[in-house]
């Protein structure tokens, strides 16, 4: 088994404060100004997306004039903090933290660190890089396998990268690159991500970071993720597989309305990746015999599954080619939205009951409620 690394991977405010400068009691501090807006364990990190770096007006230790705007603290000092992804506030308008960046069109990046907390990663600003995804949650493409360098070596200056074609970004996942920084070693295996949101539809909301009322009783339960670093040739449970008790504000029990799956470049701490990429896995796995099967489980607190045939309450197994398909998001309603306003932003009745029938709700509430689960990769899958 790959040990299982929950990585509460978000757009968190107090780590991520959207555009503009930061909202920071700390005045007259940041990109401009002399002075870092990161305390002392922390290094201030800028990523501008550009629709068009020529315009965009990037300067050295300034930033840039136009372009959408992220700002960061990430911790150069515990490799378990390394967990950001920013969702850029999603697509839907009413969403707290919405700032049209999701979806936009980019030709380039600008990424840099503020010059006054260079120290503290070892004198070298490129130790902080940025990956830009074309997936939710930083999963799926990204635009390079590597990410963007705060600092250009050519160069002698901050990272400003330019593509050869526009992309539209969905995420942003700055990091340190602990690999390089200190030496770190690559956990074995291809990364996985699982993200639980409590409705359809990847809602509501689609961030991790805002406390909204979104269960039938009033009730609050953030989206939560996991991540892992698994077997990409499927070993079999309990070797290839991974498996987990509940989180979240109901725990043990895990309410789900829609669930994200993807190949994820991210990986676990203390590296920003396993040690085989999304890439270079696709490219050599059999993508239509090889599945990635899901299970999930009705145990009780601290009751973890002892096989992966258990008794379960819904399971779906989701094709290799779907996983490494660009175009493809493999978000999985847990119960029938098609009637729903947002119809079709996941795919409906591909949860089963252990008879093969769909997963529904007799009250015909949308959440599937779960303790436990096992993912793992399944080779020779014949479940289709």
């Amino acid at each position: 088994m790959k040990v299982s690394k929950r990585t509460m991977t978000a757009l968190v405010s107090a780590l991520m404060l959207g555009s503009g400068a930061i909202g920071m009691a700390k005045a007259d501090c940041g990109f401009g100004f002399d002075n870092s807006c990161a305390d002392d364990d922390h290094v201030q990190v800028g990523v501008w997306l550009c629709e068009d770096m020529d315009s965009c007006d990037c300067q050295p230790n300034v930033g840039c004039s136009n372009g959408y705007y992220r700002d960061y603290l990430l911790d150069p000092n515990e490799p378990n903090n390394n967990v950001a992804c920013d969702t850029l506030g999603g697509w839907r308008p009413d969403d707290e933290g919405y700032s049209g960046a999701f979806g936009a069109w980019i030709n380039g990046a600008h990424v840099e660190v503020h010059p006054a907390d260079y120290g503290k990663l070892g004198d070298y600003a490129g130790n902080v890089k940025a990956k830009i995804g074309m997936g939710d949650y930083c999963t799926g493409p990204q635009y390079w396998d590597v990410g963007l360098s705060a600092w250009d070596d050519d160069n002698d200056q901050p990272g400003d990268w330019w593509f050869d074609d526009a992309i539209q970004v969905k995420s942003v996942r700055p990091y340190v690159d602990f690999e390089q920084m200190w030496g770190s070693e690559p956990a074995p295996g291809v990364g996985v991500k699982m993200n639980v949101w409590p409705d359809r539809h990847m809602s509501i909301p689609y961030d991790q970071a805002t406390d909204v009322p979104n269960l039938p009783d009033g009730s609050i339960q953030k989206p939560e993720d996991q991540v892992w670093c698994l077997d990409g040739s499927g070993a079999g449970f309990p070797y290839g597989g991974v498996w987990w008790g509940g989180w979240g504000e109901h725990y043990p029990q895990v309410p789900a309305g829609s669930i994200l799956f993807g190949l994820y470049d991210g990986g676990v701490a203390p590296r920003d990746g396993c040690d085989t990429s999304r890439s270079d896995y696709c490219n050599s796995v059999d993508q239509d015999n090889t599945c990635l099967g899901v299970r999930l489980y009705q145990n009780g607190d601290n009751v973890i599954p002892s096989s992966w045939d258990d008794d379960f309450v819904a399971e779906t197994y989701i094709k290799m080619r779907d996983l490494c398909d660009d175009s493809y998001t493999a978000c999985i309603n847990t119960t029938d939205g098609s009637e729903d306003d947002e119809a079709g932003i996941c795919t409906d009745n591909a949860f089963t009951k252990p008879d093969g029938t769909p997963f529904y709700n007799d009250d015909g509430s949308a959440q599937l409620w779960f303790t436990n689960y096992i993912v793992q990769v399944v080779p020779n899958c014949d479940w289709f």
